[in-house]
């Protein structure tokens, strides 16, 4: 079964033209957006902390598959720049913290509860 399976595998990965591994090696939630050298967006998604996404251009030999070098900027959930990685090869990987820029993102903290019960209880609808 395996000497089917690997031939296999191996097949499909040679069908696309260009291949970019995106890993969030970092704490945050990030948006990745990848371009081409010519600074044209080609796909973007999100990814949690620790995940990787594995993004293919067309298939191989198609008269439109993006040439590299790519770049793959990261952005926080809220939208500001988390970093940018440049000059990624074709079948690159890109890692989000090797970007350059801040590299990191506000962190949303739930608001303190009162802690003046007492001189400013909190009001009912129905009293």
């Amino acid at each position: 079964m395996m000497r089917f399976l690997l031939p296999l595998l191996a097949l499909t990965t040679t069908l696309f033209a260009v291949k970019i591994t995106v890993t969030n090696d970092s704490s945050y939630s990030l948006h990745a957006t990848i371009y081409d050298k010519e600074a044209k967006e080609l796909g973007g998604f999100e990814l949690g902390p620790g995940h990787t996404h594995i993004w293919y251009d067309s298939l191989y030999n198609a008269k439109d598959y993006a040439k590299g070098p790519f770049s793959v900027r990261f952005t926080c959930p809220e939208g500001a720049d988390y970093g940018t990685v440049s000059r990624i090869a074709e079948n690159g990987t890109a890692r989000a913290k090797a970007a350059i820029g801040p590299k990191k993102c506000a962190v949303q903290e739930q608001p303190s509860p009162h802690q003046d019960w007492n001189s400013n209880p909190p009001h009912h609808k129905y009293q």
